[in-house]
């Protein structure tokens, strides 16, 4: 086996974990592909989530150091599985850099992302979204429509929203219909979509009627907090993934960082009080590997200028994306066995 890059995490280029960087046109079959969304202009209130794709790369470099999967091969071990993990002979995973964006231009934006994910899904690469602010989601959802109706005509997408907010409306405030709080609504009027679930609402939420009246016609399902702490979140997510699976040929899920309570992601547009813990959110994202029709995963709505701790929120988005593709861009064997880490772990 290759010796491993040796450079430092905190020196050298800067991609996602380290990934070669290629073009999306370039990308081989069964990959997974990184890419940068930097987009903050339709949201209300707190901007600066254009920063955020390169701030989770950077972040990601930590994380590489750390499990020391940037030098020898030695791969390292999940203590809850006695599994270890190491890094492929041939990389499976890429980072194809940022769409190129029109500032103020809602359509062009939509189009140029939209564009950049068809591709990535017509060549038979998982896409990885950075965002961006979280109206990112839709433009990236008409993309993998795009990309995978032209692998597989007439292909149905669930939908799943890791979020603290419903982001349902028809029309938010004086943003009219395509922003941050539209997003899902904009999804929901898809012809595409199928089920669509939200997990991680918070009591802070607002919602209209017609909003409810919407998810109960169109068999939609939602999770809160409560009954996400009160069941279990693995338990949850899981069950979201089979209710959005129904119907479908693939499920896209977008993270909002917002479902996570602001005492462990402060780095984020909307702060909540009532949001999850950062440990029930990555336990809860280990269930995604397991759906045989994950096809997308997003994290948006991670703002640098407010994080704390030397980058505490983008460590958080990183480490997520690394729960839902480990499996897909490392290689992973069973080492020790319940035998084994009962004698050590307690």
């Amino acid at each position: 086996m290759p010796q491993r890059d040796t450079v430092h995490w905190y020196a050298g280029p800067t991609t996602f974990y380290r990934a070669p960087s290629i073009g999306a046109e370039e990308l081989p079959e069964g990959s997974t592909a990184v890419l940068g969304v930097p987009l903050d202009s339709w949201t209300l209130g707190r901007n600066g989530q254009r920063y955020a794709p390169r701030a989770i790369r950077d972040a990601s470099l930590y994380l590489a150091g750390y499990y020391g999967l940037q030098t020898e091969p030695v791969g390292y071990v999940n203590v809850n599985t006695g599994d270890v993990w190491t890094v492929p002979d041939r990389p499976r995973l890429f980072d194809v850099g940022d769409v190129r964006l029109h500032q103020g231009d809602v359509h062009a934006q939509t189009e140029a992302i939209a564009a950049h994910v068809a591709t990535i899904v017509s060549r038979g690469s998982f896409p990885v979204v950075l965002g961006g602010d979280h109206y990112v989601p839709y433009p990236s959802f008409l993309g993998f429509v795009r990309g995978l109706q032209e692998r597989k005509p007439g292909a149905k997408v669930g939908f799943v929203n890791l979020d603290g907010h419903f982001d349902l409306w028809d029309e938010f405030r004086d943003m009219g219909r395509y922003n941050h709080g539209t997003f899902a609504r904009r999804i929901a009027d898809h012809e595409a979509v199928g089920k669509m679930v939200w997990w991680g609402l918070n009591g802070a939420n607002i919602a209209e009627p017609d909003q409810i009246e919407l998810c109960r016609d169109r068999g939609f399902a939602a999770y809160t907090t409560d009954s996400i702490r009160r069941r279990g979140p693995r338990e949850t997510l899981r069950e979201a993934l089979e209710i959005a699976s129904e119907g479908a040929d693939a499920v896209y899920v977008t993270f909002d960082i917002d479902c996570t309570d602001g005492a462990f992601a402060p780095g984020t547009h909307s702060i909540v009080d009532d949001g999850l813990t950062a440990g029930e959110v990555l336990s809860a994202l280990e269930a995604l590997p397991e759906c045989d029709l994950l096809g997308a995963f997003d994290v948006c709505e991670m703002l640098p200028q407010y994080d704390v701790g030397g980058g505490r929120t983008a460590r958080y988005a990183a480490h997520a994306i690394l729960s839902v593709v480990g499996d897909r861009i490392l290689d992973r064997r069973p080492v020790f066995g319940r035998k084994d880490l009962d004698a050590v772990f307690r």
